[in-house]
């Protein structure tokens, strides 16, 4: 009797070491100046991973946010976070920094893609990218994909030369074309709204709804290419059974009413899905923005 109880405890013992072993804590990361706000934004997302993630071990979804790429790829290189989700442009940046791996394409605000747009009031008397010689440009900060990293590239391939001012009310020098951070869409749009800016950059889902407030005020001087919307990127080195779990919770999300109150509570999303053409094909275009940016000396 007493070598079965042994036996028993030394069984119970061994699956709850099991279990411990397999206890694991997921690190979705983001970048943002605060955590507080991105919490309210990301609870949602967290709370159903955790749950439905707990089968595979998982028994803590958390938040990493760090304000830059750079804080960013070196907390992915520590492994304090596994899965990085924002616009694609900066995602690309992680990447190359971390060695990190796009995997999945996030439907934020219900839109699988977007595209950049670069406009103008209509009073300013610019109609063309060329126009902006001389000029100064508002733009959001250097870690926004279609506020700045879009943008730049397309003001770069018109054949223009930019140049940081030193303040909003800083002129350019010569044919350049100077630029100043806004940190924020609204900002942009004031800025050129109220003149301080010749011209600045934003999505179209902003400039739509800048549009409907002030139809008939502004003017598009240029259109990217559509990228997407939001992605997802995992670490170098997660194991690919966590990996394949979280993609197929993720993915099925839309499937149930659950899921789907979730993703509405998370950013307005409609789904997450695999890229179209490949994550591979997806970025190859996007890794060459940001050489081209790097070869013309902005980072």
């Amino acid at each position: 009797m007493i070598a079965r109880i042994t036996f028993c405890f030394a069984a119970c013992l061994a699956w709850i070491n099991a279990s411990f072993a397999l206890a694991e804590t997921l690190n979705l990361g983001t970048l943002n100046e605060g955590i507080r706000s991105q919490m309210r934004v990301f609870q949602p997302l967290l709370t159903y991973l955790e749950t439905d993630l707990e089968d595979s071990g998982i028994t803590e979804v958390r938040l990493v946010v760090h304000p830059s790429t750079e804080l960013m790829a070196d907390a992915i290189a520590r492994k304090e976070v596994d899965i990085f989700i924002d616009s694609p442009m900066v995602v690309a940046k992680v990447a190359q920094l971390s060695g990190g791996t796009p995997f999945l394409r996030h439907w934020k605000d219900g839109h699988a893609g977007y595209y950049t747009v670069i406009f103008t009031h209509v009073n300013s008397g610019i109609t063309s990218l060329e126009d902006l010689q001389g000029r100064k440009v508002a733009l959001e900060d250097h870690d926004s994909s279609s506020g700045f990293i879009v943008p730049v590239h397309m003001l770069i391939k018109a054949g223009l030369e930019l140049k940081k001012l030193r303040a909003p009310s800083t002129s350019p020098s010569g044919n350049n074309v100077g630029y100043f951070l806004t940190y924020n869409d609204k900002n942009t749009m004031f800025a050129v709204a109220s003149g301080r800016a010749d011209a600045g950059a934003t999505n179209q889902i902003r400039y739509l709804d800048l549009m409907e407030a002030r139809p008939d005020e502004f003017r598009i001087l240029a259109i990217s290419d559509q990228y997407p919307r939001s992605v997802l990127m995992h670490r170098p080195g997660i194991s690919k059974l966590l990996l394949d779990e979280l993609r197929s919770s993720l993915k099925s999300m839309s499937d149930t009413n659950e899921g789907r109150t979730v993703l509405e509570n998370f950013q307005n999303s409609t789904r997450f899905d695999e890229f179209a053409a490949g994550s591979k094909y997806t970025f190859a275009p996007i890794f060459e923005i940001l050489q081209d940016l790097e070869d013309a000396g902005i980072k």
